[in-house]
C-alpha cells in the first residue's frame, strides 16, 4: 500500500539554489519530450549537458515524462468535454427554440412572459457554442501541449500590477521566479543504501530521521559532495517509514518550499508499506451507498440479499450532502466516511459504492437544472470516494464499486414498497445486492409502463450493462 509521509525539514541555502535549478531543468526536459526526445535520451544527454549525476538526470526524465503524459491525457479529456458540451448545448438550444416557436405561434399571457429575455438568452448560448467550436478546432489542430508553471493567476497579475499589490514589474518578477522554483524530486530505489540513490533516508534516533542529499556536480564547488539534514516523523508514520527502510522499499523524495507557511521547507516521502488485511467478508453481508444531490444514504444488506431488520439495531443511515467552504466540506466528508467505516467494522462486511464517471456530466452541467449542480460538479463525489477508500484501507474494509445503472428505478419499484424505504435507501440496497452477486431487473409487468415503445431495446441495454447477453 502506497503511503505518503510529510515533515518539516531544516533550511539550507542549497535547497533554494537546487530547487530553482531543478524546476528550470524540468521545464527544459518537458520541452524536449514534446520535441520527440525519449525519457532514456533525456536521461543520457542531461548528465553531460547540465553536469549532473545519472540519478538526478533519471529523476528529471521520469518527472518530465509524468507531466507529459498528464498533459496528453488532459488534452484528450478537454476535447471530449468540449465536444460533449457543444452536443448537449445544441440539443438544449433546439428544445428551447421549439418552445419559443410554439409560444410565438400560440401566444398566451403565460407563454409570452419574458419572451424577449428568453430569446436573448438563446442567442447568447448559441454565440457561446460558436466560440466553443472555434476553441475545439484550435485544440485539435494544436500539436504543442501547454502548461503554466507558476499559476495562471500570478502570470496574469503582471498586466494589472497595482490591482494585485505590485508597485513594479521587477517586484512581480521576483514572486514569479519564486513561485516557479523551490521544488525538487528524486526517484527511490530499494536496493541502494538509504532507499534512494541521491536523497538517502536514515533513522537517526527516536523520532529523528536524516536525509543525505548527493549534491549535483554543478553545485559541488559551492556546497561540497553531500549535505545531511534532519527531520522528524512521529507516531504511525514513523513505524511506516521504519518498515519501508528495513524492508528495502523504494522511497521517493520530494523537497519543496511552502510560501503560505512562511517559506518553510518540507520533505515528502512516498513509499510502500504492508497493506492492512481485510477483516470484511461478503459472507457477513454488505453495506450499500447511494450518493445523490441531497444526501448520502447507507443500507446494510444480509448475505441472503434482504434488508437486515433487527429490533433496536439501526441498519439504514442517511447524511446530508455537506455545504460550506472547501475545507468545511472536506472535514464533514471525512467524518461521514469515518462513520461508514465504523459501521462496516461492526458488521465486518465490505462497502459497495456507485462507480460514477462525472466527466461527461461536468461538460453538460451548465445545461442541467440547478438542483443537481452541486453533485454533478463531481467535487463531493470525488472527495467522498477518495476519503472512503483511504479510510477503509486503513481499517481493513474492502470497497467494491458497482455499475449504478437503473438503481434508482429498480429500488423504487422493488424495495420502496416492500421495506418502506425512501428512493435513495432503496437505490443503496440495489448497489449492495449487486456487490453480493444478485441479479437485479425491473419486473416485466413494469417495463411497458416505463418505456412501452422501446421495451425490448431498453431491456437489452440494461442486461448488457450487467455483463449478460440476451
Amino acid at each position: 500500500m502506497l503511503r505518503g509521509i510529510e515533515s518539516k525539514i531544516e533550511y539550507h541555502p542549497f535547497l533554494e539554489d537546487w530547487g530553482n535549478s531543478y524546476q528550470s531543468l524540468l521545464r527544459t526536459a518537458l520541452n524536449d519530450r514534446q520535441k520527440g526526445l525519449s525519457e532514456t535520451e533525456i536521461e543520457k544527454n542531461y548528465q553531460k549537458r547540465f553536469n549532473i549525476q545519472w540519478a538526478w538526470a533519471d529523476s528529471l526524465a521520469t518527472n518530465a515524462s509524468s507531466v507529459y503524459d498528464q498533459l496528453t491525457t488532459a488534452k484528450i479529456n478537454q476535447i471530449e468535454l468540449i465536444s460533449t458540451d457543444i452536443q448537449t448545448g445544441l440539443v438544449k438550444s433546439q428544445e428551447t427554440l421549439e418552445k419559443l416557436e410554439t409560444s410565438f405561434n400560440n401566444p398566451t399571457r403565460k407563454t409570452t412572459r419574458n419572451f424577449t429575455k428568453k430569446l436573448l438568452g438563446l442567442k447568447s448560448k448559441l454565440q457561446r457554442l460558436q466560440r466553443k467550436k472555434k476553441q475545439l478546432k484550435q485544440l485539435k489542430q494544436s500539436k504543442r501541449l501547454h502548461i503554466c508553471w507558476g499559476s495562471k493567476k500570478l502570470f496574469n497579475a503582471q498586466y494589472h500590477l497595482e490591482e494585485n499589490g505590485y508597485s513594479s514589474h521587477d517586484e512581480w518578477l521576483e514572486d514569479w521566479r519564486k513561485k516557479r522554483g523551490g521544488n525538487f524530486y528524486s526517484v527511490g530505489k530499494g536496493s541502494v543504501d538509504g532507499n534512494n540513490p541521491v536523497t538517502k533516508i536514515h533513522h537517526s534516533s527516536e523520532d529523528i530521521f536524516t536525509v543525505t542529499i548527493t549534491i549535483p556536480r554543478c553545485y559541488q564547488d559551492t556546497y561540497g559532495q553531500s549535505l545531511t539534514l534532519k527531520f522528524e516523523v512521529t507516531q504511525a508514520r514513523k513505524h511506516d517509514l521504519l518498515y519501508a527502510l528495513e524492508a528495502n522499499k523504494p522511497v521517493t523524495v520530494q523537497i519543496f518550499r511552502r510560501e503560505h507557511k512562511d517559506d518553510q521547507w518540507y520533505i515528502h516521502l512516498s513509499t510502500y508499506i504492508q497493506a492492512v488485511p481485510y477483516i470484511s467478508s461478503l459472507k457477513n453481508g454488505c453495506l450499500g451507498i447511494d450518493l445523490n444531490a441531497n444526501s448520502i444514504d447507507l443500507v446494510y444488506i444480509k448475505r441472503d440479499g434482504n434488508l437486515h431488520q433487527i429490533q433496536g439495531q439501526k441498519t439504514v443511515f442517511s447524511w446530508e450532502i455537506p455545504t460550506g467552504t472547501t475545507g468545511q466540506v472536506e472535514a464533514k466528508l471525512r467524518d461521514i466516511t469515518a462513520e461508514i467505516v465504523r459501521i462496516a467494522q461492526s458488521f465486518e462486511c465490505p462497502v459497495a459504492c456507485e462507480d460514477l464517471d462525472f466527466s461527461k456530466k461536468k461538460a453538460s452541467l451548465r445545461h442541467q437544472s440547478k438542483k443537481y449542480s452541486r453533485m454533478l460538479s463531481g467535487f463531493v463525489y470525488d472527495k467522498f470516494r477518495s476519503f472512503l477508500v483511504a479510510r477503509a484501507e486503513k481499517y481493513g474494509i474492502e470497497v467494491i464499486f458497482k455499475n449504478p445503472f437503473a438503481t434508482s428505478v429498480i429500488g423504487m419499484i422493488k424495495y420502496m414498497p416492500k421495506y418502506g424505504l425512501n428512493s435513495a435507501s432503496a437505490a443503496a440496497m440495489v448497489i449492495a445486492r449487486r456487490a453480493l452477486g444478485f441479479s437485479e431487473r425491473i419486473p416485466s409487468s413494469y417495463l411497458s409502463l416505463i418505456c412501452p415503445e422501446s421495451r425490448l431495446g431498453w431491456f437489452r441495454a440494461y442486461m448488457g450493462s450487467m455483463g449478460k447477453n440476451l
